[in-house]
């Protein structure tokens, strides 16, 4: 989709997948690294806990299918030089903190005076201007900001965020989004522009319904942990956590009878189950009682069955639910695996093969997908520094220089 697009990749982690996905819908993305390496982006965990920033795990997930070079931007020597970089790309993916590349000479008026057509697309925490977009923020600050680990967790203790960054997950696709747009627009305006995402702000996404609801009801959310308004959502399994309402309407109903036929055909539906009355249920108005006692015989039939076997006889008697997979499960998941998402990567200088999801998306005119594993540090430098006409003798004066 985006043959013959180039992108300089400027980014820290919050923007890694951002690059990650426009050089698998076919863009020819350089990740730029201070010489040496991005300390802070190839961090831990590390390839078999051995401590070595060619190892990190976050680095080798997120930057698969770009090249990568060294380029110390604080030195004039590699400001002139990602101009020069600039007036042969066609999008600058940045992560610093709003002002930083105009201090440094490379701000968004400059670089545009360099290529006209150049898309800027920066990722900041609170956006490029306004009374937070100074502030410095981590992915634990904007899910707590943005709303979503208010909703998360137990109601009866502190609110918990997912274990990988999402803030930086869900900012990163809309950057890419942002950066598809720019660059459709270009087609008619042949002009680049600025593409401003804060991170805070694309948190509201995440709270799905909260903030239509919020305006209509006037009520903020609340945490329910395992619930779901009155009744439950998550339930145990004997080796984990399935989703399953019960839920009244049209849709769930049968979704109901369904379940107590499974259960009983399991010797596991009391008599007085067997015989309920579902079409007069109703899940708002019905007794607390009644939904304790409900929640009590399913809640048992669902602790004696694995996940596997629950989604599996769900699957068959299309009964609405689904395991709460951890990381194994999705990548032992039969679909993924029939669909052949994942892909495996050889690093034999790490003496290791990893599996990776090889694409986000499918589409029927082009391929979309990795194309090769995350860089190593500058491993491309002589390649693409040798576009601009530099060869190993200046490459060797400017890694003397600490340039590259």
């Amino acid at each position: 989709m985006l043959s013959g697009t180039r992108v300089l990749d400027l980014t820290g982690e919050p923007g890694f997948l951002a690059g990650k996905m426009l050089a698998e819908i076919g863009a020819d993305v350089i990740k730029l690294e201070p010489p040496g390496g991005d300390r802070k982006g190839r961090r831990a965990p590390y390839l078999g806990d051995v401590e070595d920033p060619e190892r990190s795990l976050p680095w080798l997930a997120l930057n698969t299918s770009k090249r990568g070079i060294t380029l110390e931007l604080h030195a004039r020597a590699g400001v002139e030089l990602f101009k020069r970089l600039v007036r042969k790309a066609d999008v600058v993916l940045e992560t610093f903190a709003p002002g930083t590349l105009t201090e440094l000479g490379l701000g968004y008026e400059t670089l545009s005076a360099e290529n006209p057509r150049l898309i800027h697309c920066a990722l900041s925490a609170f956006g490029q201007s306004g009374p937070y977009a100074h502030y410095r923020a981590h992915d634990l600050t904007l899910v707590a900001l943005g709303g979503n680990a208010a909703m998360t967790g137990p109601p009866d203790r502190p609110p918990v965020r997912c274990s990988l960054p999402t803030a930086y997950f869900h900012a990163s696709a809309e950057a890419a989004v942002g950066v598809a747009m720019a660059l459709y627009a270009r087609e008619n305006t042949g002009r680049g522009q600025l593409v401003d995402v804060s991170m805070h702000e694309v948190q509201l996404s995440t709270l799905v319904t909260g903030a239509g609801g919020y305006a209509l009801s006037g009520r903020l959310g609340r945490r329910a942990g395992p619930r779901l308004g009155r009744t439950r959502e998550i339930w145990k399994a004997k080796d984990g956590y399935v989703s399953f309402g019960l839920r009244s309407g049209m849709a769930r109903i049968p979704n109901l009878v369904a379940t107590v036929e499974y259960m009983a055909e399991n010797g596991m539906a009391p008599e007085w189950l067997r015989k309920y009355d579902w079409s007069s249920y109703n899940h708002n108005t019905v007794t607390q009682a009644e939904i304790e006692r409900l929640e009590e015989a399913f809640g048992a039939f669902f602790a004696s069955r694995s996940m596997r076997e629950l989604y599996e006889a769900a699957l068959e008697r299309r009964i609405m639910l689904a395991p709460c997979n951890n990381a194994h499960e999705i990548l032992e998941q039969p679909q993924l695996r029939h669909r052949e998402l994942f892909v495996t990567l050889e690093y034999p200088e790490l003496g290791a093969s990893i599996e990776h999801p090889g694409f986000f998306a499918r589409s029927s005119t082009t391929q979309i997908g990795i194309r090769c594993r995350a860089p190593r540090v500058g491993e491309h430098n002589a390649e693409i520094y040798g576009e601009l006409g530099l060869d190993q003798a200046d490459l060797a004066t400017l890694s003397h220089d600490g340039v590259v």
